[in-house]
């Protein structure tokens, strides 16, 4: 029988007539083609080769379930960052832990804070924990504000959302500005850092979030990641630095006791390891983050001056038929997903053939949208 609530009343309601979008997918124009993947934020270099080696060793122990705690590898990041182990949670990417950090905090109709433009995974998160959003505007610059981060707190805020570097800008907060936050938000109000471009920002001389947050009063979660600076995005494997046990228990009970591959510590350990491969990626990624910016200005086009591996340029017209052209060139990019960045394409960067074909492949398009 029907219990009147239509087709969909067996789901919640923020659940109903969700719809889904695959950033990963290969259209048939593309299959067989060598395609400039620079939408989705990857390294173009794949795993040191002690990953690769580490992964063949560990893969003859995939008939066991591996533990999920990684005491391993939580030795290594412990004296890496201070963090105790048990302070450590692990998730399928840094992804999982963002909608787990929600789920603990934050219940249907409590308030959470976030900044307005913000990685588009986080509008997601907000419909799944079904929360009253205050979206804090970007300065015009679309940095974060974090003053505003602070003084939007209200009495039902359960929890603060705060991205450094940010993506879809790749803007980082500057120490004092973190320290605004952290001293500023109430102890009463989960403080939540995204750290996944931690790697870049201290290659770029910022600063690192756990030192300063550290010093809070009142609970915190920063999430990292192997995905990006480590060239281990197929792996998935993130993690959650927390304030205390009874944060990183709830995270564990919200993930799953099985939610990591039995390869991923063995990989995480020896990515650790390999320090010069890692500094490899962040000098090539600065080198071809360079190259991309002086094309763009040789263009005349402005951009927000990321230090991350993507960089949002404004391209002074409509981005969405800017996007399709140049993937119809072989070159995929994407936007940044907001009304207030309609103009602008973001690009990810990639190996040096990956530069020459975007700069070409853009002003092309740029000439011919002109025309």
């Amino acid at each position: 029988m029907g219990d009147g609530n239509g087709p969909s009343g067996y789901l919640r309601n923020n659940f109903r007539g969700v719809g889904f979008w695959n950033p990963t997918h290969i259209l048939p124009h593309e299959r067989g083609k060598r395609i400039s993947r620079m939408d989705l934020n990857e390294c173009p270099y794949p795993p040191s080769p002690k990953v690769l080696d580490a992964i063949q060793e560990a893969a003859t122990g995939l008939n066991l379930y591996p533990d999920g705690t990684c005491p391993q590898l939580s030795e290594i990041i412990t004296e890496r960052t201070g963090v105790p182990g048990s302070n450590i949670c692990y998730g399928g990417g840094s992804t999982q832990l963002l909608t787990a950090i929600a789920e603990i905090s934050v219940g249907p109709g409590e308030n959470l804070i976030a900044p307005d433009i913000v990685w588009r995974r986080f509008q997601g998160v907000f419909q799944v924990v079904d929360a009253e959003v205050t979206r804090v505007p970007n300065h015009d610059d679309a940095s974060i504000d974090a003053a505003g981060m602070v003084s939007g707190i209200g009495n039902n805020t359960r929890l603060s959302i705060v991205l450094t570097p940010n993506n879809p800008t790749g803007l980082m907060l500057t120490e004092q500005e973190l320290r605004h936050i952290c001293e500023g938000t109430p102890e009463n109000v989960l403080l939540f850092i995204d750290e996944a471009y931690h790697e870049f920002a201290i290659h770029a001389g910022g600063p690192d979030a756990i030192e300063i947050v550290k010093d809070r009063k009142g609970p915190w979660v920063v999430t990292r990641t192997f995905s990006k600076a480590y060239a281990l995005a197929g792996l998935r494997l993130g993690y959650a630095l927390c304030s205390s046990e009874e944060i990183t228990n709830a995270l564990r009970l919200a993930t799953s006791t099985f939610n990591l591959s039995g390869v991923a510590e063995a990989a995480a350990l020896a990515a650790l390891a390999d320090t010069d491969y890692t500094q490899f990626i962040l000098d090539e990624n600065t080198r071809e983050m360079n190259r991309i910016k002086e094309g763009c200005w040789e263009m005349g086009l402005t951009y927000m001056n990321s230090v991350t591996n993507f960089i949002s340029i404004d391209v002074g017209v409509e981005n969405g038929p800017v996007v399709r052209a140049m993937r119809d060139r072989g070159v995929r990019v994407s936007t940044p997903g907001y009304d207030a960045t309609g103009t602008y394409i973001r690009a990810s960067t990639g190996l040096p053939e990956d530069t020459d074909a975007f700069l070409s492949a853009l002003k092309e398009v740029l000439a011919e949208q002109s025309g």
